[in-house]
């Protein structure tokens, strides 16, 4: 009799929570439904807890106000690592939308940086804008 082996490929960003259950197929097999059902509502639970957070740090960062003017925003961002060019880029973004939150210069940075080329260069960037996020966690 031959064997038939299946391969499945899954990408899963920012997976933090990674449970693997495996049972014998036998006759009881369906004993093992409480352990599944348990395991399920524990990834619910934490999946629930990292979505709240992830949401006060957005509503946050809408709020927090990176500086009182440009130059004091651009000296924040360039102290984080941000490019100079790419800082003052991004601030006469939020500028233009009239806003100098830390939400809307990330958001003004992302739309910067996608113009660039080089995929590496981009990848830092977005590393060091993602950083940013932290400033609203603090």
């Amino acid at each position: 009799m031959r064997h038939l082996v299946s391969h499945l490929l899954y990408i899963v960003w920012d997976a933090t929570e990674i449970v693997e259950f495996t049972r014998k197929h036998t006759a009881r097999v369906h004993e093992s439904l409480a352990e599944v059902r348990r395991i399920i509502e524990a990834l619910v639970k934490r999946r629930d807890e990292r979505r709240d957070g992830f949401v006060k740090t957005i509503l946050k960062a809408m709020r927090t106000q990176l500086g009182q003017d440009v130059k004091e925003v651009e000296r924040v961002l360039t102290k984080a690592g941000i490019g100079q060019s790419l800082a003052r880029r991004a601030v006469q973004i939020a500028e233009q939308k009239g806003q100098l939150t830390l939400f809307c210069v990330i958001d003004a940075l992302t739309r910067v940086i996608q113009e660039t080329n080089n995929g590496g260069d981009r990848a830092e960037a977005d590393q060091k804008i993602g950083n940013l996020l932290s400033l609203a966690t603090s």
